[in-house]
């Protein structure tokens, strides 16, 4: 049988969570910059590839690289999503925790949001509501206030940017096969 959850012991499982807390927090940061990284050096090269006059298969090769880049912002965005919803695994554990331990109780006299429980973000902060149903925390979309959620448009602009870069490679490279002059006519033709 387990050891009662005394104070020593809920401050150690305490401890955990919020070495758990920064793992996750740092995971999802290093896991972002990664793909933002990535995507924006192959969206550099593709985008470099499309300014000079190339060969069809050039142009194939360009389409396959806006693809590589269009599914790692893909990834990412997608990551990040999972990420937050892993940050806010490690929320709901430290809340319990701290519920446990008395932490998130009102000091007495004083305005309830004031306790000793760590609220660094307004998320954090709603310990009830966290504790009242931890799968609907879990589950809430992204803030739209949240850096995170911006960061999480920027994945999906440079979605849209890897599409466009797209279909521009395959309609230069069928241009290119019909032997209808160079890409800078192409460019021409298409913006009038």
């Amino acid at each position: 049988m387990a050891d009662p959850l005394t104070y020593e012991r809920l401050l150690d499982l305490y401890r955990l969570a919020l070495d758990e807390y920064r793992f996750e927090v740092r995971l999802g940061w290093d896991r972002t910059t990664y793909f933002l990284i990535l995507n924006s050096g192959i969206l550099t090269v593709a985008t470099g590839l499309l300014k000079i006059d190339n060969a069809p298969a050039v142009y194939l090769i360009n389409a396959l690289l806006f693809c590589v880049g269009c599914g790692t912002a893909y990834v990412g965005s997608k990551s990040i999503r999972k990420n937050h919803e892993y940050y806010r695994r490690t929320i709901v554990k430290k809340t319990l925790i701290e519920n446990q331990m008395g932490l998130a109780d009102a000091i007495t006299g004083m305005n309830p949001l004031l306790n000793l429980s760590i609220g660094t973000t307004a998320g954090q902060g709603g310990h009830l509501r966290i504790l009242d149903n931890p799968e609907a925390y879990i589950a809430q979309k992204l803030n739209r206030s949240s850096v995170t959620y911006w960061l999480w448009c920027i994945f999906i602009a440079l979605v849209v940017f890897d599409v466009v870069g797209l279909v521009i490679s395959i309609l230069m490279m069928i241009f290119a096969v019909r032997g209808h002059g160079t890409a800078a006519a192409f460019i021409v033709s298409v913006t009038g």
